[in-house]
């Protein structure tokens, strides 16, 4: 590997990703077995220095700076957000781990992205929690949109 593959002090998440690009650039239209394997141990090198192992994975689900939403399967917060960065290329905004997809279907709610979906960008918002497990699709709204103050009176 070049110098290129070598951890900086006090590198964020976002810069290893980019340094893993840059030292692992995908030259061809599509990724090669080999491009992921050296992808995957340069990833694996950078959660070592970090103190992250691999252990069970679980759903994760980001948003993109770019306002984009995709997911992975990861065993922390910190895999997910290098290996969706490495794999992008592009920040995550933020990354939660969602491990019966609810967040993700809030965006899908079909569950599979055509091509069109999986182009499409949301805005950008604060970090996401899952609220519960029947969150509606609106949901995605709130911090947006509040519905406004209702007039009517329940008292009697």
């Amino acid at each position: 590997m070049s110098s290129l593959a070598a951890a900086a002090e006090g590198e964020s998440l976002a810069e290893a990703g980019e340094r893993i690009r840059s030292a692992a650039p995908i030259r061809g239209d599509r990724a090669t077995d080999e491009d992921c394997r050296i992808r995957r141990a340069l990833i694996d090198e950078a959660l070592a220095v970090r103190g992250i192992h691999p252990g069970a994975h679980e759903w994760h689900t980001a948003q993109f700076v770019d306002g984009h939403v995709a997911g992975v399967w990861a065993n922390s917060v910190e895999e997910a957000e290098l290996d969706l960065t490495v794999w992008w290329g592009v920040q995550c905004h933020w990354v939660t781990v969602d491990p019966h997809c609810l967040l993700f279907h809030e965006y899908f709610p079909k569950g599979k992205r055509s091509a069109a979906e999986a182009d499409r960008r949301f805005p950008l918002a604060p970090p996401r929690t899952l609220r519960d497990r029947f969150a509606p699709a609106e949901s995605l709204l709130d911090a947006i949109w509040s519905p406004p103050a209702s007039t009517a009176s329940f008292v009697r």
